[in-house]
């Protein structure tokens, strides 16, 4: 390879270098009109527990130093959130906890296109717990409802508030 082509290698890298630079701070807009309902928090599952009294055969059959009276099984619930824009179901999913082993928080993160304007927004969390299962663990649902006025290019961000305890509105220019 000459030296005037390895010139213009470098002459064409660094052209195609600062076009792609110039064209990532291009803004793209849907519409005027449109804006944006974010659902976005982290939340801990609730865990959901069976305990048994083992009998006395079962605990001679355990090694001393692994002996516990009562032996628990459990799992992680599985949650339902459901927004209402409007009076009409925009959006329902069954969350699961993350990781192999559904032990892991839960990731909320939608986002609902919607035009912009004066709606009315229902945001509802629930755990799916077994039928009569009171909950220690947490909350076992969250909602948050209410007017949800959008400027156009605006985000409307429905989020968990500061002590994890409720569901809070946010809004901040898109």
């Amino acid at each position: 390879m000459s030296a005037g082509e390895k010139v213009l290698g470098i002459v064409a890298t660094v052209v195609a270098a600062l076009a792609i630079a110039a064209a990532s701070q291009w803004s793209v807009r849907a519409g005027s009109d449109q804006a944006l309902v974010r659902l976005s928090w982290r939340a801990e599952p609730i865990r959901v527990e069976e305990c048994r009294t083992l009998t006395d055969e079962e605990l001679a059959e355990i090694p001393a130093h692994m002996r516990r009276s009562e032996e628990c099984t459990g799992l992680y619930v599985d949650y339902e959130l459901r927004l209402v824009i409007d009076g009409r179901e925009a959006y329902v999913d069954t969350i699961a906890p993350a990781g192999m082993r559904r032990d892991r928080p839960i990731y909320v993160i939608h986002d609902e296109p919607i035009l912009a304007g004066d709606h009315e927004v229902t945001v509802r969390f629930s755990a799916l717990l077994p039928e009569g299962y009171e909950s220690d663990d947490g909350p076992a649902e969250l909602e948050w409802s209410g007017p949800f006025p959008l400027a156009p290019y605006e985000v409307g961000l429905i989020t968990l508030d500061a002590d994890g305890a409720s569901l809070e509105r946010r809004v901040r220019a898109r």
